[in-house]
């Protein structure tokens, strides 16, 4: 009811000409409308989310009148039979079977804090991910690729990077993810957002869509959310595959393209349940709309003055556009406002860069109505943010609080000061990934004398860097700009080595794939030993929130447990022990006297203090706080009465203030 029953009632009457763009539009424009519909409720104050039943029931009406419709008529084709290739479907069914029982034979215990899963795990596991590459590849080689078999094996690519984590440990990996858990969680128990002040909630579509969902279905979004990166990413490789089969990129320049990007971003990790994940998403949705119905063809006369003289070198061999109705034109309009409506409303970052993209096809000329179209998205972002502008400027100085380019392009590096060998190997994968800017350049270059083939992928490549000028987002905006620009620039790079001498091309690609998925599955399972949690730690965090008072303090060792999950988080006043306490000219180390000053400080009779197996990972992963196993130490020699425990976690119950 998610996914599919509100796109397909509108899917039904407007014919992309491509089934896997009509596949993915129906996800894009389902989840949006579910979006919408859960967080109009929560603005009214009337919580059904049964109404949600009423999707299917639009869609089978709507179907049933569009298939009363003489022009739906089309003929079936029936698919001819060919030679089974016994080979490739070996290979694949090897590969799954590999990573498989690699994946059993792996102990949590043993993942390293340095190189992460891939420092202690097994062969099978490593061979797993490169029978299917190779098979992948080698099907790609063939003169004419299937599709339906490449299909198969990036989506079990996908599969093993994704679902890696979720079958080790069975809950949602990131901290954060608990406290969007939360949140829907609130907005489904209470009907309305509970703490205006709270930024998410007053961007509440994804949280609504999700407590849609677990309202109508009975299920708790744990039981979900663990999986979440693994349904985007195969819901981005779809948009992604119909986007590349509108721009007109041959076979296996498409399923290159999608390889590459699939290795290129799995370190970023930006797919996990999240408004930025589902915003992403969403964007894609609006491209693949943009491009089948709303990109324009070469001007058919020459027009005059210096604006025209400047696009026109950028629009020579410009690709002929598909052939659409202004009735189709207007639907998709109406379907591109809508998508990015919930895009404004989930999300504080994407509808900029969204904006970014669509500015720089527009500016160019490549987009029918292209200013109509910005100036629509520039009055649906501006309107919602203007009423929520001051608790932006409140909490985070604004829109254009970050003018350092330098800085903002810098990321989290910093993060990682006391563990030199860690940045050492971020540098490593980051410059791998970081390359495909100069790749795509290169790309552009070769395309120089028609550039009008790579102008669209191109202005969606860099338009995004627009956003490091103005804003850092906590540290995170040069990942949201890589993320935004991969897709294009893999496609251009792509279609760059695809040209190469088949020599080449069987030397070059191979061995660029294989340093690629490397450095992503290296960067995606680096942290693996901190980020993640246990069933263990997720039943303490459900514990502590079920059992203590509301109004009471909840102090964390380190900032890393799955907390905020409960729909009454705001309720309880949540620390964490600072590295440095107050005054102090020594870290927290043992020195529990002035960890009792700060508690005591806080104004509360009593407190519980939560120390897990997470945040030793993340003591060891990040080299500090510093001395903080000494501070756990003296936790447990000053006699405090626990009042919870299993074997990941600990709780203690401390009355405040506490003697020296």
């Amino acid at each position: 009811m998610a996914c599919v029953p509100a796109g397909a009632a509108v899917m039904c009457w407007i014919d992309s000409g491509d089934a896997v763009v009509q596949a993915g539009l129906t996800l894009v424009l389902s989840l949006a409308v579910t979006g919408i519909t859960g967080a109009v409720m929560i603005w009214l104050h009337s919580w059904h989310p049964y109404v949600m039943l009423g999707f299917p029931a639009a869609c089978i009406l709507s179907s049933v009148v569009r298939l009363r419709d003489p022009s739906s008529e089309a003929p079936w084709e029936r698919p001819t039979t060919k030679q089974v290739p016994w080979l490739q479907l070996a290979l694949l069914c090897i590969g799954l079977g590999a990573w498989a029982y690699g994946i059993s034979q792996v102990h949590r215990q043993t993942i390293g804090s340095t190189y992460g899963l891939l420092e202690n795990t097994n062969v099978w596991f490593i061979c797993g991910f490169v029978i299917l590459l190779a098979g992948g590849l080698l099907e790609l080689s063939r003169p004419e690729p299937r599709a339906w078999l490449l299909g198969a094996y990036l989506a079990s690519l996908i599969v093993a990077t994704y679902a890696t984590v979720p079958i080790l440990y069975g809950v949602p990996e990131y901290a954060w993810v608990y406290k969007h858990i939360g949140i829907a969680q609130a907005l489904g128990t209470y009907g309305h957002v509970t703490a205006p002040a709270n930024i998410y909630e007053q961007w509440p579509v994804l949280f609504a869509a999700v407590a849609s969902v677990s309202g109508v279905s009975h299920l708790n979004p744990f039981s979900f959310a663990a999986w979440a990166p693994l349904a985007f990413e195969l819901a981005d490789a779809l948009l992604l595959l119909g986007i590349f089969r509108l721009l007109e990129a041959n076979t296996r320049t498409t399923w290159l393209a999608l390889f590459v990007y699939e290795g290129l971003i799995a370190w970023v990790g930006q797919d996990y349940l999240s408004p930025q994940a589902f915003s992403y998403l969403l964007w894609l949705g609006i491209v693949a709309i943009l491009i089948r119905w709303m990109l324009a063809g070469v001007p058919t006369h020459t027009r005059r003055g210096p604006v025209a003289r400047m696009r026109a070198p950028f629009l020579t061999g410009l690709p002929t556009p598909r052939v659409s109705s202004s009735a189709q034109r207007a639907l998709a309009l109406t379907l591109v406002f809508v998508i990015y409506f919930a895009i404004v409303a989930a999300h504080q970052l994407t509808p900029y860069l969204a904006l970014a993209g669509v500015g720089a096809l527009a500016v160019l000329g490549v987009l029918r109505r292209g200013w109509l179209i910005l100036l629509m998205m520039m009055a649906i972002s501006g309107a919602y943010l203007a009423s929520r502008y001051s608790l932006i400027a409140q909490q985070y100085g604004g829109l254009f609080s970050g003018a350092n380019v330098l800085q903002n392009a810098g990321g989290l590096n910093g993060a990682f000061r006391d563990r030199p060998t860690t940045v050492e190997i971020i540098r490593i994968y980051t410059a791998i990934s970081y390359s495909i800017w100069p790749a795509t350049l290169v790309a552009i270059v070769l395309e120089r004398r028609t550039l009008g083939r790579v102008v669209t992928p191109a202005l969606l490549a860099f338009s995004p860097f627009m956003i490091i000028f103005v804003q850092d987002y906590g540290g995170e905006a040069i990942y949201r700009v890589f993320l935004f620009s991969a897709p294009w620039c893999a496609l251009l790079i792509a279609g760059m080595l695809v040209k190469l001498r088949p020599v080449l091309w069987r030397l070059v690609i191979p061995f660029l794939s294989i340093v690629i998925f490397a450095a992503g599955l290296q960067g995606s399972y680096e942290a693996i030993s901190a980020d993640t949690f246990t069933q263990s730690e997720l039943a303490a965090s459900l514990w502590l929130y079920s059992h203590a008072s509301h109004g009471s303090l909840i102090v964390l060792a380190v900032d890393d447990f799955p907390d905020l999950d409960s729909a009454d988080f705001n309720d309880y006043n949540l620390k964490v022990i600072p590295a440095r306490t107050q005054d102090s000219t020594t870290a927290n180390g043992a020195n529990l006297a002035e960890v009792a000053i700060w508690l005591d400080s806080l104004g509360y009779r009593h407190a519980y203090v939560v120390v897990s197996r997470s945040m030793d990972a993340y003591a060891n992963y990040f080299g500090r706080p510093a001395d903080y196993f000494q501070l756990i130490d003296a936790f447990r020699m000053q006699g405090w009465s626990i009042v919870y425990r299993n074997a990941d976690t600990t709780i203690y119950r401390i009355h405040l203030p506490i003697p020296d």
